[in-house]
């Protein structure tokens, strides 16, 4: 995984983290590797353009006028969101150890057309994000799963993954990537299939109770 270069400055806390930002600015934490945990700010507009805005995991080469904090590389931890507009508004980044595995979040990237796709199914992925443990240099950019053989009912799970060497997913559980599900139009018919047996069975003790009835009428 390649390190993208941001500028950062410690923060002034006696500021509330509106006021950063309306100056433009993104309000963050930087901790980590035996250092402490210091209050740091930096450009919005940067943030975005370099593409550290997106979701999956990004190494950071600190840069800083402070010779304390432009130090070493970081991985972006955590991005808070404003929960209408979606832009950044706090970023956790912790001091990582180039010689020592880390865990990231890592985005997962669908490829190929899945066979099941043709026969009119609907690609439905799971997870967009997979928990992996790497050194920060073998970290992927992102993880290419192939769903080109996938069927309808077919489905793809994280131990179903090769990954490169080094790269470790972390799990508990063999949990579902991405499946392909069966068209719109045969699952409601499948669905109307069983309400009508439903019906027919439901309506069987009343013929039965119909047909009783005019026996004992007939005797």
């Amino acid at each position: 995984m390649r390190t993208i270069d941001l500028n950062i400055a410690k923060r002034d806390t006696a500021l509330k983290a509106r006021v950063v930002r309306r100056e433009g600015k993104i309000p963050g934490v930087l901790y980590g590797v035996d250092s402490d945990t210091v209050a740091i700010e930096f450009d919005a507009h940067e943030f975005s353009t370099t593409g550290l805005a997106s979701h999956g995991a990004h190494l950071v080469q600190l840069k800083s006028d402070d010779a304390a904090l432009g130090q070493g590389v970081a991985l972006i931890k955590e991005i808070q969101e404003h929960p209408v507009h979606r832009a950044p508004v706090h970023v956790d980044l912790i001091r990582v150890d180039m010689t020592k595995p880390i865990s990231a979040s890592v985005n997962l990237a669908f490829v190929g057309k899945a066979a099941g796709t043709v026969e009119g199914g609907l690609l439905q992925p799971i997870r967009r994000e997979l928990e992996i443990r790497a050194l920060p240099t073998d970290l992927p950019e992102q993880i290419e799963v192939d769903v080109s053989e996938l069927n309808i009912h077919d489905s793809i799970h994280v131990a179903d993954l090769t990954l490169g060497e080094g790269v470790e997913a972390i799990y508990q559980e063999n949990f579902t990537l991405v499946t392909v599900v069966p068209p719109v139009v045969e699952a409601v018919a499948e669905e109307e299939e069983e309400v009508e047996g439903e019906v027919a069975a439901g309506d069987a003790p009343a013929e039965s109770a119909a047909e009783s009835a005019e026996e004992g009428a007939s005797e």
